[in-house]
């Protein structure tokens, strides 16, 4: 029994190196930290209840305790054992407050969600999977947030953005599935124009899309989008991924964006109700011109998702960034996952969603 625990916790935390990109696969790219923890626990079990080693317990834990090295690496930015970024610029005493939060479509408890915003008294909030209902409940509550851009959907993809901060510019985007938004916003703070961008892909999960390839689609047009502006950046969302998957990775390489987490924790956004089975799924990346000063996970509202809260600061003096270059085998994946993210929502377009 307990060598067969050790091969499956050999090879599955292993499965996201695969090319695959079913639903499957990848739900072991966020059980990371979970997987980590037992096999811990098995490398002490192997201890404990191997009276006399033979080879292949050697082997076992050799290979197990390789695996859990590989995986403490991919986990280990994310802590606060990694060193934390420095920036150099001097920054402007203003910091733009900003609150991002899935509401889950079904949790009706508007107030405490109100009452948290209240609290803390963003410069602008970001709510996905909110509805028609959360749409009348906010706006009522928050007539100071004059400047919004309003999606309310019924399939747990709609998304709501109010500010205080005037857009410049504010378009909804439908990036790869018809079905699901992204808000697009040009924006002026501490004298200087910077973008806002939110996105909720939809995750691979037996109930949502089979693979990863519309999520991981969007997110690298989001990148290529990233890299044609010339404009301080910042992108935000419930990424339905986690932050050491390739395809975060892949998006960090290709803007040269930084993850606040990074130096930090994990901060973990989802599940609220259940602390065994948290990822840190909801997360902001941003221009290397900026700085998040400040980041703080919210108490629970109802939803499954915690409310994150960023303090953005800007540079006394605008400074461009040059974009990262990257090989041309790397726009070559990208351009293939653009497209096979496209194809893939073709072929399910018009299915119906379970979200979970």
């Amino acid at each position: 029994m307990l060598i067969a625990l050790y091969v499956i916790f050999i090879l599955f935390p292993l499965l996201p190196l695969l090319p695959s990109s079913h639903w499957c696969v990848r739900f072991f790219d966020f059980v990371r930290i979970q997987t980590a923890f037992i096999q811990i626990l098995l490398l002490i079990a192997g201890f404990i209840f191997w009276s006399s080693f033979q080879d292949i317990h050697y082997i076992l834990l050799g290979l197990l305790a390789a695996v859990l090295s590989y995986q403490l690496w991919l986990i280990q930015p994310y802590t606060p054992f990694y060193h934390r970024r420095k920036p150099q610029a001097t920054f402007h005493e203003d910091k733009l407050t900003l609150i991002t939060a899935n509401v889950l479509q079904t949790n009706h408890n508007y107030d405490k969600f109100i009452s948290i915003v209240k609290k803390n008294s963003p410069d602008i909030f970001i709510t996905m999977e909110s509805d028609q209902k959360w749409e009348k409940a906010i706006s009522k509550a928050f007539p100071e947030y004059k400047h919004t851009v309003k999606v309310p959907l019924d399939n747990f993809y709609g998304m709501h953005m109010y500010s205080k901060v005037p857009f410049q510019t504010a378009d909804v985007k439908y990036l790869v599935e018809q079905d699901i938004p992204s808000i697009h916003c040009e924006l002026k703070f501490a004298h200087q124009q910077f973008n806002l961008i939110a996105i909720h892909p939809a995750p691979p999960s037996p109930t949502e899309n089979e693979t990863s390839k519309e999520r991981d689609a969007e997110l690298m047009i989001v990148g290529k989008i990233c890299r044609e502006s010339k404009d301080a950046t910042v992108v935000c969302g419930d990424l339905n991924d986690v932050v050491w998957s390739k395809t975060s990775r892949l998006f960090t390489k290709i803007t040269g964006y930084h993850d606040p987490r990074v130096g930090r924790g994990l901060y973990p956004s989802f599940h609220a109700n259940y602390w065994l089975l948290r990822f840190p799924l909801d997360h902001l990346f941003y221009s290397k011109d900026l700085h998040v000063t400040k980041m703080n996970r919210l108490e629970t509202f109802g939803s499954d998702h915690f409310a994150m809260y960023y303090e953005i600061a800007f540079p006394l003096k605008d400074t461009d960034v040059e974009n990262p270059s990257i090989p041309e085998d790397v726009h070559e994946e990208i351009e293939d996952i653009i497209e096979e993210g496209h194809l893939s929502a073709k072929k399910t377009q018009g299915n119906p969603r379970i979200a979970l």
